[in-house]
């Protein structure tokens, strides 16, 4: 019986070192896709075991990729703010631009309602546009919350 050649067995060593690697890299991965959809910050600071606050309690997109006689989709877009302290005046701002070209606004509603839907149009089809809801403290013009969601219109294949 004959032994494996040295270099047979460090290729193999080798293979397996890769496969292992990408393996654990994709293991890493997937559980940061699956919140690559929405970003939220502000509310108040933690302190003494306190849990931050986010005043804006919802928001949710859809696209419509069907394009009709227009060529263009829309986005329907519906959102909730409660201030994180009772009695709190807050000014809510909704924005829908493109992700890649953020100078491209597709929708501007400042001083919105604390809670609204609304219906953006005029979006091109496969491409992704930012939605962000920010609330600011009227008293003292600081950010209280933002969060924003990504969406495309993506057609179904046929």
């Amino acid at each position: 019986m004959s032994m494996p050649h040295t270099a047979t067995i460090t290729r193999s060593r080798r293979v397996f070192s890769a496969a292992l690697l990408g393996t654990a890299l994709l293991a890493a991965a997937l559980p940061a896709t699956s919140f690559a959809k929405e970003i939220v910050s502000g509310g108040v600071a933690a302190t003494g075991g306190a849990v931050a606050c986010s005043p804006i309690s919802s928001l949710t997109v859809k696209a419509d990729p069907k394009v009709g006689e227009t060529g263009l989709a829309s986005v329907a877009v519906t959102y909730g703010v409660k201030p994180c302290t009772n009695g709190q005046a807050v000014t809510t701002n909704v924005i829908v631009a493109e992700y890649l070209n953020p100078s491209v606004v597709l929708y501007d509603w400042q001083n919105a309602p604390t809670t609204g839907k609304f219906t953006a149009f005029g979006v091109r089809v496969r491409v992704t546009y930012k939605v962000t809801v920010t609330v600011v403290d009227t008293a003292t013009g600081a950010i209280a919350g933002t969060q924003s969601a990504f969406v495309a219109a993506i057609p179904k294949p046929v």
